[in-house]
């Protein structure tokens, strides 16, 4: 129970400043015995309340921005990548996630030495639509450096300054999740008693990491995600890749 608690404490301050909390709570989850769909299930339904108490932080960032396109964004990504998730196993994806999260961990810390840099207006440009859409529906299916990724496209994109790029990370990734909660609530895979006490460190976890935000120095923030990206695609390689990931 305390072991529980104390993952998902640490993945909601992750998750604030970066993403991939799911590097510290699917273990948990799949070394208490909990079937791998299940685990993703469980811990995407747990992580709701620390991206409100994250988001709830950053709100005024986003004051004046395209909500309405976000909202329909991230509930409708949320919701088709929960309900692929129900007709196919994980397990499948797996070997996927750990060259998405190089690729664009690389292709963030490009744009980052871009003489263009990686900040712009606050807008949402025709070309935002599919590539945060995508970013939504592989936060519904499987989530895992969810963070590293909405950040890197939006510094593709240019989409708002640092914080409202942040903002916009834990609007869309607290939208995605709770989409997560309807779909995956019919469909067997959760595991309540274990969802509701990840729930407890994901919420008081999202709001110490909100706070940290806003401090850090938005540059240091951006290469920190980028090397987190990396060293969390090696973490995914070696466990879906090599032995050792079955130790």
């Amino acid at each position: 129970m305390f072991e529980l608690l104390g993952w998902s404490l640490l993945a909601g301050i992750v998750n604030a400043l970066a993403g991939g909390g799911l590097f510290f709570t699917l273990p948990a989850l799949l070394a208490a015995g909990i079937p791998s769909t299940a685990a993703v299930a469980t811990a995407s339904v747990a992580s709701w309340p620390g991206y409100v108490s994250a988001f709830w932080g950053m709100r005024r960032r986003l004051r004046g921005g395209p909500l309405i396109g976000l909202t329909v964004i991230g509930l409708a990504g949320g919701g088709l990548g929960a309900f692929a998730l129900t007709r196919f196993q994980a397990g499948n994806f797996n070997y996927l996630v750990p060259w998405l999260l190089l690729g664009v961990s690389l292709l963030y810390g490009r744009q980052l030495l871009s003489s263009k840099g990686f900040e712009g207006p606050l807008g949402m440009k025709p070309s935002a639509w599919p590539v945060l859409l995508g970013g939504s529906v592989y936060g519904g299916f499987f989530g895992g450096g969810l963070g590293v990724l909405l950040m890197a496209l939006m510094g593709q994109l240019r989409l708002g300054s640092s914080l409202q790029q942040h903002a916009i990370k834990l609007y869309l990734s607290m939208l995605a999740s709770g989409a997560t909660i309807i779909v995956y609530s019919f469909s067997g895979l959760v595991y309540w008693h274990e969802a509701l006490l990840l729930a407890f460190g994901y919420l008081f976890g999202g709001k110490l990491g909100a706070r940290a935000l806003e401090w850090i120095q938005p540059r240091l923030l951006a290469w920190g995600i980028v090397a987190f990206g990396v060293a969390l695609s090696g973490y995914y390689f070696i466990r879906f890749y090599t032995p050792f990931g079955e130790l």
